[in-house]
């Protein structure tokens, strides 16, 4: 656990970085720092590895003042993922990965096995270990990044925006190699990011700040986006909060309909293995099938699909990909309303039902009523 105890930061030219923070973060848990650029975030971030030095208060590591511990034996201890990587270009990805177990006096032989167990948990193949940062994507290098500040199995994680220099679709898979690696080891994570939805979707604690490391609110992802502390802090949210809250519940319960049910001209085209190939209309194809899997994704993917068909429903996939089924743009509304007390708090900021339809045909129009997929027809 981390306890920031009236921890605050001056610069020598007189300038407040972070005044008085009292914060507590739980051990096994991913905390969030979000804020406008220049709040504080990285140099509250910093003074736990005591990169930066506190000039007032205390910040505590399962009780101890970090100012008491050897500074470069507690940087050995603590895990660090910067932007861009920060890789020795000079070093192959394995030795890049073996960087804190040398420091530790590792031999090389259990040092790179160790290694090269990382590469693979992170998601890169082992032919990956002989290569230089240079040979690597943006994605690659970000993941030899989480390995090395895995390698010694530190307790703590601190991530400084480890994804804001990858394109969407990197970031997107990163984020979710992070949430996987979390479930399996259960690390206490401080991260850093300006992007809100990032840390919706990563969080178990967030903490919004405001100028020199003031705390507008803290609160888990549901309680932030249902009850914002004040209109600054909704405002930093943004006007669409609500849409962010479908991201944190299941789109499992949500009905469906056989796959080949006639919606309005429109036919979901399969291949051999059943999985979605296309959409077949009366006058045109369309070749990009958005989908959802319902034991995995969340209702704002289930939604995303359905205003991304031609047909106006969601295509339900298993696992593998295959088609088990389509739901209407009801029906994941109607799974929102069944997912507990907050959705009604999260409905007054998102989408309804109607301004749904205004989006297109509805589900009469279709030739389907929400009394069909109620009572399975």
């Amino acid at each position: 656990m981390i306890r920031f105890d009236g921890a605050a930061k001056r610069h020598p030219d007189g300038t407040l970085a972070v005044e008085g923070l009292d914060l507590t973060v739980p051990a096994g848990q991913t905390t969030v720092l979000v804020g406008p650029s220049g709040c504080g975030k990285t140099t509250i971030l910093r003074m736990v590895n005591r990169m930066v030095e506190p000039t007032a208060g205390r910040v505590l590591l399962d009780g101890t003042d970090v100012a008491q511990l050897d500074a470069a034996k507690l940087r050995r201890g603590i895990g660090y993922v910067i932007q861009q990587a920060g890789l020795f270009p000079h070093r192959r990805v394995v030795d890049n990965i073996a960087t804190v177990p040398y420091l530790l006096g590792w031999d090389r032989k259990r040092a790179r096995t160790r290694a090269m167990e990382l590469l693979e948990l992170v998601g890169l193949a082992p032919e990956t270990a002989r290569r230089y940062p240079f040979q690597l994507s943006g994605g690659q290098q970000q993941r030899v990044g989480v390995a090395r500040a895995l390698a010694a199995d530190p307790p703590l994680l601190l991530m400084d925006e480890p994804f804001s220099a990858v394109d969407p679709v990197v970031r997107s898979g990163l984020q979710e190699e992070l949430l996987r690696l979390q479930a399996e080891l259960n690390k206490t994570v401080l991260f850093v990011t300006h992007d809100i939805e990032e840390a919706v979707r990563l969080g178990d604690q967030i903490v919004v700040l405001r100028e020199h490391g003031r705390i507008a609110q803290v609160a888990d992802p549901a309680t932030l986006l249902a009850a914002p502390a004040d209109e600054q802090v909704a405002a930093f949210l943004g006007r669409d909060r609500g849409l962010r809250g479908l991201a944190l519940r299941p789109a499992e319960g949500i009905a469906l309909l056989a796959a080949d049910t006639p919606l309005d001209g429109w036919t979901l085209t399969v291949d051999p293995e059943g999985r979605p190939t296309g959409w077949q209309g009366p006058a045109e194809t369309i070749r990009q099938v958005a989908v959802f899997r319902p034991g995995a994704d969340t209702l704002r993917t289930a939604l995303d699909s359905a205003v991304l068909s031609p047909a106006r429903v969601a295509v339900a996939v298993d696992q593998a990909g295959r088609v088990i089924g389509v739901a209407l743009r009801a029906a994941v509304l109607e799974a929102l309303d069944a997912a507990g007390p907050d959705a009604t708090a999260l409905d007054a900021a998102g989408p309804d039902a109607t301004a749904l339809d205004a989006a297109g045909p509805d589900a009469t129009a279709a030739g389907i009523t929400a009394t069909g997929v109620a009572d399975g027809r």
